[in-house]
């Protein structure tokens, strides 16, 4: 296991461990000069890698902004949306010490908490730290960089009944023509749980009842609905939706009040082949422009206040990701594929 110094080491900047805390006033020249460093030895590394859990549309935008503001460095995103797929890929890169993810993006604190305590994560230590709220900075490395709350979506072409609540996906004619999410990831187990802490302990198994199609996620459930192949999903998110709505589809969402909702969170791998491209991505995305870019779009909300677009947070009941663990997973997939899967 590489200690902390090593990785300072690798990032080529010298004195780093003095910017790990609160910047004091009489650090800040200094602070600037090591950031500029990282800033030229990022652009000289010229590539960055990232693995991620998000939607692509998001993605997308934000490594285009991001490319505009550091053109020099070349951005290869890869989309692992299964837990275990993308936790196992990058422990094995490290155990085997081979080229792959700089920057992971995904929504499992828990393997992120149990990973710092391994030093697995690089500390930003660039400009944004000045204001970027302590709160949404977990473990000191991992910044959370979106609230994100799910809706619901129907096609108006086929629904003539305006679904407004999630009670409306109980009607029989809307059996056997509904999407819902397969059980892909820990978000989905929160979901389901406060689907019936909200909806009342009948709903899941009246659900089941309408024989809804179980999408790997949100981007099949929503673009089969945009295309007419179904009538409605009942999980869905806006970085999908708005991108079809704006394209013309026959889609309306409804977003519940309160809304369940994820935190998306980004961080700097410690074995990255590209140490500082990775710290100006995590940089990039605590700074008010990447979170514009991020959360600009009216899809999610910031951590920090007044980010233009941005939805408000006040609205939403983030879930809770420590409740989760791989124990818990496997007793309430039991009495969920009882009742989906039989």
């Amino acid at each position: 296991m590489k200690s902390r110094s090593s990785v300072w080491a690798k990032l080529g900047v010298a004195s780093l461990a003095a910017m790990m805390g609160a910047w004091a006033p009489a650090s800040l020249a200094q602070g600037d000069a090591n950031w500029q460093k990282i800033v030229a030895a990022g652009k000289k590394e010229g590539s960055l890698v990232i693995y991620y859990q998000a939607v692509p549309p998001v993605v997308e935008r934000v490594v285009k902004e991001f490319m505009a503001q550091y053109p020099e460095i070349r951005v290869e995103a890869k989309r692992q949306v299964q837990p275990a797929q993308h936790m196992s890929v990058i422990e094995n890169e490290k155990r085997m010490n081979i080229d792959g993810a700089d920057i992971t993006q995904y929504a499992n604190a828990i393997w992120y908490r149990d990973k710092m305590a391994e030093n697995y994560f690089m500390k930003p230590v660039g400009p944004a730290m000045a204001y970027y709220p302590k709160e949404y900075l977990l473990y000191g490395a991992v910044p959370v960089i979106a609230i994100m709350p799910f809706l619901m979506a129907y096609n108006t072409n086929l629904v003539k009944t305006p679904i407004t609540g999630y009670r409306d996906y109980l009607r029989p004619d809307l059996k056997g023509r509904i999407a819902s999410s397969d059980m892909v990831a820990e978000t989905v187990f929160a979901w389901y749980e406060w689907i019936e802490k909200t909806q009342g302990e009948d709903f899941l198994a009246k659900l089941a009842a309408q024989s809804p199609r179980l999408t790997v996620g949100v981007v099949p459930a929503t673009q089969g609905t945009a295309s007419g192949e179904l009538h409605a999903t009942i999980f869905t998110i806006y970085g999908i939706a708005n991108p079809l709505l704006a394209g013309g589809a026959p889609i309306k969402t409804i977003l519940p009040n309160p809304a369940f909702a994820s935190q998306d969170v980004v961080a700097a791998l410690a074995h990255a082949k590209r140490p500082n491209a990775a710290m100006l991505f995590l940089d990039f995305m605590m700074s008010r422009r990447g979170q514009e870019a991020w959360n600009g779009k009216g899809e999610t909300a910031s951590p920090i206040p007044g980010i233009p677009g941005s939805l408000d947070p006040k609205a939403m009941q983030p879930w809770d990701p420590f409740r989760w663990t791989p124990d818990e997973q496997k007793k309430y997939l039991v009495k969920w594929n009882k009742l989906f899967k039989p």
